[in-house]
């Protein structure tokens, strides 16, 4: 379904653009890299609203995420490629920003990103600090202990 302000993606272009869409970009940023420079907002928009339904489009990104459809996969896999793509926009908001021209809000989004990126890559992402481990760790064995004086 051709549109006179856009075009349709090609197998290979598709494939590239479920890429883009899966490492963290957004998909404006992801139509933006099909079209030359001066490209109008309007044909942005209108590709931004029909790419993504594309068939060839809906086939890479099933392809890419394991050959499964969204709705068709069992809770840890959706939760675990929900989880893999917020991960990559977030490494996508870090790789486009420039920390030095950050300020106010976008310098908070870069640092919340940061951390959470950073407890992922440590393996500390879902858990507690290794002080409030050893701290609950205490308490437990405390309450056990005390439960046995009695």
């Amino acid at each position: 379904m051709a549109s006179t302000d856009g075009r349709d993606l090609t197998l290979d272009e598709a494939e590239a653009f479920a890429q883009m869409v899966l490492s963290g970009a957004p998909v404006t940023d992801a139509v933006r890299y099909f079209w030359g420079e001066g490209v109008s907002e309007s044909v942005v928009g209108d590709c931004a609203c029909r790419w993504p339904e594309q068939a060839e489009v809906r086939v890479a990104i099933r392809r890419l995420s394991g050959g499964v459809s969204w709705h068709e996969m069992e809770d840890p896999n959706r939760l675990d490629a929900a989880l893999k793509k917020h991960y990559n926009e977030l490494a996508y908001f870090l790789w486009t920003t420039n920390y030095v021209e950050c300020d106010g809000t976008s310098k908070v989004k870069a640092d919340t990103c940061r951390s959470a990126i950073e407890a992922k890559v440590a393996g500390m992402a879902g858990k507690e600090s290794p002080l409030a481990s050893f701290y609950h760790d205490l308490l437990v064995r405390y309450d056990a202990e005390s439960t046995k004086v009695q």
